[in-house]
């Protein structure tokens, strides 16, 4: 018989211990709590069927049941086991910190074990912790399982008339759980207009997470391509998209459209209460203006797009801080914002307005607003998407021009309070940018002007001594019959000219003067055209060798043009990994459409 001492439950047969004084009572408790932390059933299915009482005791010092230790120490199995021996009502009890045993689970993933408490005693999902919390509102708050929350959701019926609040929808705003949000305005649509103490609705809540719209999402070129592609519904029959699911990037892509795509359904829901309700106090008060300037602020061109078609009269409207909603688009970068507002019909007026309120304005040192071209002249941050500063300088430019189509030519040349034009506040915020725009240049150049000068010695020296040698009497070459030498030399001659044009473009870049005007598309231009050349010389020269190559090996080996040509593809296709995308992200920043909300 094994003895007591050996027993890591022995203590479950002393009742002594239990009986002496309650402050002995951790130390009865303490082998039930060990094995409930370990997932050990059997060791608690003992004590407890030696003591039945202690599946309704306080087991710890905080006042936890046996549940709630499994509960806190996430053993998902042993907790449905426990519910099944419990007693309904035990399920709503409180430890000392105020929760019930579903707060815990419901900051789990397990939903099976939601589902027993439930299943159990349905009330459950209602309970309030002390603080005042449900347990979903722990679970939206966690945001660690979306499909827990969707089961809260649905089971938490009490009561009738509206058994949730705002805050639980704000906080499912906030964490981008926009699709469950919307399931429950759709139900009880009062719950979409109201605000909380602070004054704040869904739409400020809303205009607070840029990532939860398309406007505030910059994707890659393959996740843009995949992003346009996925539909936002699956559907059982669509299996090609079923199956690309379980890719992770095309689930985080997909995970993201629906967001984007809900969020811009539960704008839309919103606006179209507070009108439907004519509530004038969530449009005639502030609310609706301090949404458009956070929006605008954050660049959210989807909120103030369906906020303007509901209440027109908001783009009119001065900002919390003095501005027009032009203004601050500018003042903040926002770009997409800036480019929506520009599209706009009324946006010809609005700018009348607001010149006519630079102009009269800007002379007394209370004015918050310059004329918008001031702003723009104004350094924006590093944009870590632009490759290098001298891309960061044309940015810069292209802002600047951009916002400078707007002014109207009677304040162009409009002078602020240090007596500067706008013109003249560009060059002085973007001196150190210039200059690091200008080292930039000059050390791009010059790399790439060492790498075409060595394709250029090679691609002139095979040129003058072929592969094969000349006939010693006519110095015809030997290879000149075999359509491999074609290969070669038309192959070397482009070697040569492109590596020639590259350095005379480089060249050129670095004898340049180096204004901001130049960075602009001077510089570019060059650039471009000398890394595509550069790119056509390492091609042309790798083609080269390769036909040069084959041309001394393919009598005796006639496999060998194979490894070679797979030898030859490994540094083309490094350089097109390395340069490549610099090379496209520059020819977008030149040529490309430059600001664009859609």
């Amino acid at each position: 018989m094994e003895s007591a001492e050996s027993s890591p439950l022995s203590v479950v047969t002393d009742s002594d211990n239990r009986s002496n004084a309650e402050e002995f009572n951790y130390k009865y408790y303490q082998p039930l709590h060990i094995a409930i932390l370990k997932g050990d059933w059997k060791s608690t299915k003992a004590f407890l069927d030696n003591d039945p009482s202690t599946l309704t005791a306080k087991i710890t010092m905080l006042g936890e049941t046996a549940l709630h230790v499994a509960a806190l120490g996430a053993q998902w199995k042993l907790v449905e086991k426990l519910v099944q021996l419990m007693p309904a009502n035990m399920l709503t009890e409180l430890d000392s910190k105020g929760f019930t045993c579903l707060h815990y689970v419901a900051v789990g993933k397990s939903v099976d074990t939601a589902k027993a408490l439930v299943a159990k005693n349905s009330s459950v999902t209602q309970v309030t912790s002390l603080p005042g919390f449900t347990p979903l509102y722990l679970c939206i708050a966690a945001a660690i399982s979306k499909e827990m929350v969707w089961y809260l959701v649905l089971n938490t019926t009490e009561p009738a008339c509206c058994p949730f609040n705002h805050m639980e929808v704000f906080a499912m705003v906030s964490v981008g759980f926009h699709d469950i949000a919307m399931y429950i305005l759709q139900r009880y649509p009062n719950l979409a207009t109201p605000s909380d103490d602070a004054g704040s609705t869904i739409l400020h809540v809303l205009s607070q997470y840029p990532s939860h719209f398309q406007s505030g999402h910059n994707f890659g070129f393959w996740k843009r391509c995949i992003y346009r592609c996925v539909p936002v519904e699956l559907e059982y029959g669509n299996t090609i998209w079923n199956a690309l699911e379980f890719v992770p990037s095309i689930k985080l892509v997909r995970d993201a459209k629906l967001r984007h795509v809900s969020a811009v359904r539960l704008v839309e829901f919103v606006c179209s209460q507070a009108l439907t309700k004519n509530d004038c106090r969530f449009w005639q008060s502030g609310r609706i203006v301090n949404v458009i300037f956070d929006a605008t602020s954050s660049g959210i061109v989807e909120i103030l797009r369906i906020c303007f078609r509901f209440f027109p009269d908001m783009v009119w409207n001065h900002m919390p801080n003095g501005g027009y909603v032009t203004q601050i688009a500018i003042e903040n970068r926002q770009e997409k914002v800036f480019s929506f507002l520009c599209k706009m019909p009324t946006i010809s007026i609005m700018q009348v307005m607001q010149i006519m309120s630079s102009t009269t304005t800007f002379q007394h040192k209370d004015s918050d607003y310059p004329p918008t071209s001031h702003l723009a002249a104004r350094f924006a941050s590093q944009v870590e998407s632009i490759p290098g500063a001298a891309f960061q300088m044309q940015r810069e430019l292209q802002w600047f021009k951009e916002v400078e189509k707007l002014d109207n030519p009677r304040i162009k040349n409009y002078k602020d309070r240090d007596g500067k034009t706008p013109w003249q506040v560009f060059k002085d915020n973007h001196k150190a940018l210039l200059e690091e725009g200008k080292i930039w240049m000059k050390d791009t150049s010059n790399s790439c002007m060492l790498v075409a000068t060595l394709i250029a010695t090679i691609a002139f020296a095979a040129a003058i001594t072929v592969p094969g040698g000349n006939n010693q009497d006519k110095g015809i070459p030997i290879f000149l019959s075999d359509n491999t030498f074609m290969v070669f030399v038309v192959s070397d001659a482009l070697a040569l000219f492109s590596s020639m044009t590259s350095l005379l473009m480089f060249l050129g870049i670095l004898n340049a003067r180096f204004a901001e005007e130049d960075f602009l598309v001077a510089l570019p231009q060059k650039l471009i055209i000398g890394l595509t050349f550069l790119f056509l010389a390492i091609v042309t020269t790798m083609v080269a060798y390769g036909a040069a190559l084959s041309m001394l090996v393919q009598d005796r080996l006639k496999w060998a043009p194979i490894p070679i040509v797979l030898l030859a593809c490994v540094p083309i296709a490094l350089f097109a990994i390395l340069q490549l995308p610099l090379l496209v992200e520059m020819i977008i920043s030149t040529y490309g459409s430059r600001f664009s909300y859609e």
